[in-house]
């Protein structure tokens, strides 16, 4: 937009000269066009898509403008050329090609009005006769693209010569049947990408033609079928080893080529099923080898593929709970007590702490080897759950080591208890009311697991 402001002082100078017999252009609407594009805000446009269009409409708007004044200070320095001053059509001519250099309308009235200034011998006769010369010249040698341009040089400087638009719609004609014969020809090659090029080139020329619509339409429906059928073959072979996933992308592309196949959607949906099957089955294996995180990701993705929802809900919350067991696990396993053998008191017997060696041997025979002491005879309650009245009798003759161990052995059985293993347990209760028949939490347990076993809960 910058350059444009070389444009006006120009144009300006050219409009002022001569304002008597000269024909000004209206003002109007164009005044209203140059739009301060500076104090514009995209603050009220939040998205970033929205703000991408609005700067792409923008951008446009200002290239209508540009398009705008250059075709109107073209035709400034045409009418200079016109009346004779050649040199100021020329620079004119040079400022508008500054800015826009494909303009070919500008390349040619440059070079004529410098041609015209340098030398000014040459009538305009003279030098529409001698591209005439050169167009013809160029038609016979085959070099059609060229002699065209010479045509349309002539129809800058005269936008009426009659016999210059023959010949160009004569080589457009031409050019576009040579570009239909290489398009038919690279269609029967199977190059079909090559064909619809010089089919298009066609069509920028004739715009109109229906046939020649058609069978680009036929072509490129053929083109997609091909190119379907590449993709399904890949699918199929991918799945075929193994790899569900890529077959199923490959499917997906098979429908953007031609979404309305019915057989390819049936495909996609089985696989994608197959796929969210595949994925639960997997986190089924890893919570059974207990991998805890591994079954949920897995889990997770199963759901993603379309599994339903609440049997995986329902497999993760196991899968919490169990996490949350192990780690309990784990640090009660950490923070366990070894077992306390309690000290022999003159008057007390020693008792025998189960899964520890014991003093003396089991039989009336000395073997000569220490074998390892099994666990007694679980106690006997009485109908109480707190049997105190059986126990009382004995309450100064235990330790502190030994009610130390006893509940510490109890804790390990309210573990198992939890856990619904009730046979270590039923062990742990067992052994905590040896070592101190007063500790009720070990006989209550132990007679809460015998009422499960009467009624079949603990098979």
């Amino acid at each position: 937009m910058k350059k444009l402001l070389l444009i006006i002082p120009l144009a300006l100078t050219a409009l002022s000269l001569n304002a008597a017999d000269r024909p000004m252009r209206e003002k109007g609407k164009e005044a209203g066009m140059l739009l301060d594009l500076q104090k514009i805000s995209l603050g009220t446009i939040s998205n970033v898509e929205q703000k991408k269009q609005y700067l792409s409409t923008v951008q446009l708007e200002k290239q209508r403008i540009q398009n705008y004044t250059l075709r109107m200070v073209y035709e400034n320095a045409y009418d200079l050329y016109r009346r004779g001053d050649y040199q100021r059509a020329h620079e004119l001519a040079n400022v508008i090609l500054s800015i826009d250099p494909s303009l070919t309308k500008a390349q040619t009235l440059s070079k004529e009005a410098g041609r015209m200034a340098t030398y000014g011998t040459l009538s305009e006769d003279e030098i529409v006769n001698m591209k005439y010369e050169e167009g013809i010249n160029l038609y016979k040698h085959g070099r059609l693209v060229e002699a065209q341009s010479k045509f349309e040089e002539i129809l800058v400087l005269r936008p009426a010569d009659s016999k210059a638009k023959d010949w160009v719609k004569r080589i457009e004609n031409e050019i576009a049947e040579e570009h239909t014969r290489r398009g038919y020809y690279a269609y029967k090659n199977g190059d079909y990408n090559e064909a619809l090029n010089q089919w298009y080139s066609v069509l920028i020329i004739k715009k109109e033609d229906a046939g020649l619509t058609a069978k680009i339409a036929e072509v490129e429906a053929e083109m997609k079928r091909e190119e379907n059928q590449k993709t399904l073959n890949k699918a199929f072979n991918l799945y075929s080893q193994g790899k569900l996933i890529p077959a199923y992308r490959e499917f997906e592309k098979s429908l953007e080529i031609q979404p309305g196949e019915q057989q390819t959607q049936k495909f996609t949906m089985q696989l994608k099923e197959e796929i969210a099957k595949g994925y639960f089955e997997a986190g089924n294996k890893a919570y059974s080898n207990k991998k805890y995180n591994t079954a949920v990701a897995n889990w997770k993705e199963a759901k993603n593929w379309g599994y339903n929802q609440n049997d995986v809900a329902m497999n993760i919350k196991s899968a919490e709970a169990a996490k949350i067991r192990a780690a309990q696990a784990k640090k009660d396993a950490a923070n366990k007590p070894a077992p306390v053998v309690p000290a022999a008191q003159p008057d007390e017997p020693l008792v025998p702490v189960p899964g520890t060696i014991s003093t003396t041997p089991l039989t009336g025979e000395d073997t000569g080897a220490t074998p390892i002491a099994q666990p007694s005879a679980p106690q006997e309650v009485g109908g109480n759950d707190f049997p105190t009245a059986d126990l009382t009798k004995n309450q100064g003759m235990i330790s502190e080591d030994s009610r130390q161990a006893s509940n510490a052995r109890y804790l390990v059985g309210a573990k198992y208890y939890a856990e619904g293993d009730w046979v270590k347990a039923r062990a742990e209760f067992q052994a905590a009311l040896q070592l101190n028949p007063e500790n009720s939490d070990a006989a209550l347990g132990l007679k809460n697991i015998d009422a499960k076993i009467n009624s079949g809960a603990a098979l």
